[in-house]
């Protein structure tokens, strides 16, 4: 009994497939609007059975069907992976605002396979760019059979600035404005940055810069969170290298590290930290002045020192 049951179940499925798929290439052909709009409801019907295989089977069918109700088309769109990748990859069903108007609907799956179509508008590029997660994303600026617009290249970078793989997979691309590379450089691993400066051919002073900036970023790496200790250490490395500029040592601290500052300026002024440290409370601005001229920090860093010391030495001073 029980296998008879079964044997119904499977019957009933195979007919409907069947049935989805004479649907299907009913629609693909012209007919008159009273009898497509008949076949329409079995249509929808049938993208609403719980057989995946059905939905597949119809969904496969209709993905080159242009003339296609709105709500039987989102229908199929927001199924799952297995019925919509393949619909959305190929339908030609939506208009450009259609689409733009679909893809905040859409589970992120589907918006990846629609970032691999080859024919898209850019609307829907400046919209995948704005909506998309990172999977999304990626397939979008791996696509290079499409030109990205320069908009969409902006969004990518706005939203996607932190995320070194979406970012190295963006400099992948061949045909991106120079204003966009340059934004990325420092923002992609050391391989992809040394392709990208090299294919691009950036001017050498930008370059210079890029990978300054870069240097920065890999030495706040090794700073942030370290103890005072530590951040000493790295501090009389660097000015045993010869690395360790005013320069520098400013912008670490506005980072939000003043205990670089004050170790760069002991090391560069040959002073114990310990005096350095009660001289940055500015009990004596005199004292203070000496210490900028004997650690060579000239009048360029000088309002910048100053700014950095009032907000992490002489509040705490006063606090005392």
């Amino acid at each position: 009994m029980i296998a008879d049951e079964a044997s119904l179940v499977d019957a009933a499925k195979f007919g409907k497939m069947i049935l989805a798929k004479r649907v299907g290439q009913f629609l693909l052909r012209e007919q008159a609007d009273e009898a497509r709009a008949a076949v329409e409801d079995v249509a929808r019907k049938l993208a609403a059975d719980v057989s995946l295989h059905v939905r597949k089977v119809l969904a496969y069918e209709l993905r080159r069907c242009r003339r296609l109700v709105p709500d039987l088309a989102e229908k199929i769109a927001k199924d799952i992976e297995a019925v919509a990748g393949p619909f959305l990859e190929n339908t030609l069903a939506f208009s450009d605002k259609g689409l733009v108007k679909l893809i905040p609907q859409l589970k992120e799956y589907a918006r990846a396979r629609l970032a691999r179509r080859t024919d898209l508008s850019e609307p829907v590029m400046e919209a995948l760019a704005l909506i998309g997660e990172e999977g999304s994303v990626t397939s979008l600026v791996r696509n290079d059979r499409l030109v990205l617009p320069h908009r969409a290249c902006g969004t990518v970078v706005k939203r996607f600035a932190e995320n070194v793989r979406v970012m190295d997979h963006f400099s992948g691309r061949l045909d991106l404005p120079v204003s966009i590379v340059e934004q990325i450089a420092d923002k992609v691993s050391n391989h992809c940055r040394s392709v990208l400066v090299s294919y691009y051919n950036v001017q050498e002073d930008i370059a210079a810069e890029i990978l300054d900036r870069t240097k920065v970023e890999l030495l706040w790496q090794q700073v942030e969170g370290a103890d005072a200790s530590q951040v000493h250490a790295i501090v009389r490395e660097l000015r045993a290298d010869k690395k360790l500029t005013s320069a520098l040592a400013v912008e670490i601290a506005q980072k939000g590290c003043p205990e670089f500052l004050e170790s760069a300026l002991a090391l560069r002024a040959g002073m114990p930290l310990r005096d350095v440290r009660d001289i940055l409370t500015l009990k004596d601005r005199l004292t203070f002045v000496r210490l900028m001229h004997k650690a060579d920090f000239g009048k360029s860093v000088a309002p910048s020192v100053l700014k950095i010391v009032k907000e992490h030495y002489v509040l705490e001073s006063e606090e005392e």
